[in-house]
């Protein structure tokens, strides 16, 4: 049967509205250093900082307490949050990228923006990449050198991107690498322009929320996927002029903190103005603590890392236990709490199974789904354990309550004297990580120590065939820190 021409593109545009119906929309929301203390409702007894708009987030959605992410900074939390895999089974084993060198992802690895390309949706990111990419700059083009405020600047405009986020599954990219490089603006695969750090969070939460608007305006037919890894509150601390006075306490930072809350409560006005709110699930956290030391502003009774121990980059609660918000209107039970061990790497086989996506061995090898846990059910396979990452690519790994370091501990002597050569702590009952165990319980620290040394060797913490790691594992890292340098006492607060 022959179906005339503008009948088919009818035809055409019904189907493509029937499909972006029943799909939801989801944003992805990323915030940079942000510490478990600094949302109100997830630290009441020491939050000071106002945080209302995720106050209204959590109160809306579901609140997950023991969320980390795979590391404890940002290159390789970002690489384990797109891929569903630990970011120490790729080639970077330690620290954070510079860019200028071949993109941390592989090119056939499938991300999840390409899952979600897969399925249909329009992906966008507007942010921070930080999972290298490398610079074809143009002859004779020089970076630019001038006030302070564009002294973060990285390779010059026209300089072309070819293995950016456009080729690891995002159709739009608005950002740049990272915060050293923050003033060469990237759209897709090309430096456009040189921006003010302090203007960058407006710009692109301005870009956010137009993309938002063209979506009501049926300018796009299909579904969004929409990640938005903001700029902040990570280095440079760089609130615009009218935040002054409005972190509460009298210091740049929280003014910076409570602008990014205000930030991410355009992008929700955007989706609730534009009647889009019921049919969008908004997912929030951060990748990994917060930079400023756990202590900084304790005498105003704020604790940036809440009760946890330390600061991003660190081994320790406090570098890697984040808060974890989703809304998903008539599926998440408004208002609830979740004490359910998540990891950051999870998300990838949620919306694989929401989607009933086969997931290949060689692909999120430990992604674990959460989707019955939003939908109020108890999952088949549930996340028992997960392995801890640091800056300088030291290891942990947690097994239900019992959490073993591997890192020695000079306050700790066993029977002969020695410094404990591990840390043990049962993180039930001793949140802030104050009293090592690992003496107490020898078995305890063999059995940890086997399950890791095992999850490294398979390449994998799920079900599934055998894989290889991209670089060898090593577990122990010789680097064993100086006696000389304590590390942050735990928060009493």
């Amino acid at each position: 049967m022959k179906v005339k021409p503008l009948l088919y593109a009818a035809l055409c545009f019904i189907g493509l509205a029937v499909f972006a119906a029943s799909k939801p929309n989801v944003v992805l929301i990323y915030a940079d250093d942000m510490g478990y203390g600094e949302i109100q409702r997830f630290h009441p007894e020491a939050s000071k900082v106002p945080t209302p708009h995720l106050n209204k987030l959590c109160d809306e959605g579901m609140m997950f307490t023991d969320a980390h992410t795979s590391a404890s900074v940002c290159t390789p939390s970002r690489y384990a949050l797109l891929t569903g895999r630990y970011n120490w089974r790729s080639k970077h084993q330690s620290g954070v990228s510079k860019g200028g060198k071949p993109c941390l992802i592989a090119p056939d690895r499938m991300t999840l923006a390409s899952l979600f390309k897969e399925q249909g949706y329009q992906t966008s990111m507007f942010g921070k990449w930080h999972l290298s990419f490398q610079y074809q700059v143009p002859q004779g083009a020089k970076k630019l050198k001038t006030e302070r405020e564009l002294w973060y600047y990285g390779a010059p405009i026209g300089t072309t991107i070819p293995d950016g986020p456009v080729t690891r599954g995002f159709d739009y990219y608005l950002g740049f690498h990272h915060s050293s490089s923050m003033s060469s603006v990237i759209e897709n695969d090309k430096v456009i322009e040189y921006l003010s750090t302090i203007k960058m969070m407006g710009r692109l939460t301005d870009a956010v929320v137009s993309s938002i608007d063209k979506f009501a305006k049926g300018e796009q037919e299909q579904p969004f996927f929409l990640y938005f890894p903001i700029n902040s509150p990570h280095q440079p601390v760089v609130p615009r002029e009218e935040w002054k006075g409005r972190g509460v306490i009298d210091d740049p930072y929280p003014e910076f903190v409570a602008q990014t809350d205000d930030a991410i409560g355009q992008v929700l006005t955007a989706l609730e103005r534009n009647a889009l709110k019921e049919n969008t699930i908004v997912l929030f956290g951060t990748d990994n603590g917060c930079h400023k030391p756990s202590d900084t502003f304790l005498e105003f009774g704020h604790a940036v890392s809440g009760p946890y121990r330390d600061k991003k980059a660190s081994i320790y609660e406090g570098g890697h236990h984040i808060p974890f918000i989703v809304r998903w209107p008539g599926v998440v039970a408004a208002g609830s709490k979740n004490d359910r061990l998540i990891c950051m790497s999870d998300l990838f086989a949620t919306f694989a199974e929401y989607f009933a996506f086969n997931i290949a061995d060689d692909t999120a090898e430990d992604s674990i789904s959460f989707l019955p846990v939003l939908r109020g059910a108890e999952p088949k396979v549930k996340r028992e354990s997960i392995v801890h990452h640091d800056f300088k690519g030291r290891f942990a790994i947690r097994d239900g309550e019992w959490k073993l370091i591997l890192r020695p501990d000079d306050e700790v002597q066993d029977a002969a004297g020695l410094e404990a050569k591990f840390q043990l702590y049962n993180v039930k009952e001793d949140i802030a990580e104050a009293n090592n165990l690992a003496n107490e319980y020898p078995e305890k620290v063999d059995v940890l120590l086997a399950l890791l040394k095992k999850q490294v060797v398979d390449g994998r913490t799920t079900p599934g065939a055998v894989q290889k790691n991209d670089a060898k594992v090593d577990i122990w890292k010789k680097n064993v820190v100086s006696k000389k340098k304590k590390t942050a006492k735990p928060n009493v607060r």
